[in-house]
């Protein structure tokens, strides 16, 4: 009996770690993503502007840039969906800002929609059905009907974007981010 007590006291202190252990890594990662929101970087926009763009070259973004200044948006991107659900996509905004005292920083915002379709399958369907004459005569319903399909209303959502802002900082101060990540360690052990 007590084997078996001895053996359950092992297996909770086991379980136990494991989860302090995943609570630890999330807020180092949370540690990590604040602080580089704060992050200050000690070049001009124009040694960083180009780093970022490579960054979202190397994700797969295109872009549109607003002349002379530090201001990028992507194109929306597909971010998954399927015929019986909602589709989605996203964007990102990057804007530099210089600060007076010579610093930069850099603001990520990202912009995320969700859209669905409404009545398109069950006209397509009528449509391929085709054959006898119920049956053309449901085709001929089905495209005086088809006015009645479309998008429901899309929603958008804009907030910042810390994970982006957190890899752009690794790509182009890897110190500082080495930094922040052993500061992280130290707190979140």
């Amino acid at each position: 009996m007590r084997r078996l007590l001895r053996a359950s006291h092992v297996s909770l202190l086991a379980v136990a770690l494991c989860l302090l252990a995943g609570c630890s890594r999330s807020l180092r990662e949370n540690y990590q993503r604040d602080k580089a929101a704060g992050h200050v970087y000690q070049r001009t926009l124009s040694d960083l502007w180009p780093e970022v763009k490579a960054h979202l070259k190397k994700e797969g973004y295109s872009w549109k840039e607003m002349p002379g200044h530090y201001v990028l948006e992507t194109e929306w991107r597909d971010a998954g969906g399927g015929t019986l659900g909602p589709t989605s996509s996203s964007r990102f905004l990057i804007e530099g800002h210089m600060l007076p005292n010579g610093g930069s920083i850099l603001r990520v915002m990202r912009g995320n929609r969700v859209s669905q379709a409404i009545g398109g399958g069950n006209v397509e369907q009528r449509i391929a059905q085709g054959g006898s004459a119920r049956a053309q005569e449901e085709q001929a319903v089905a495209r005086a009907n088809a006015n009645t399909t479309g998008v429901l209303p899309t929603q958008q959502t804009y907030a910042r974007d810390l994970e982006l802002e957190l890899e752009l900082l690794r790509r182009i101060e890897p110190d500082a981010a080495g930094r922040l990540a052993r500061q992280a360690a130290l707190e979140y052990p």
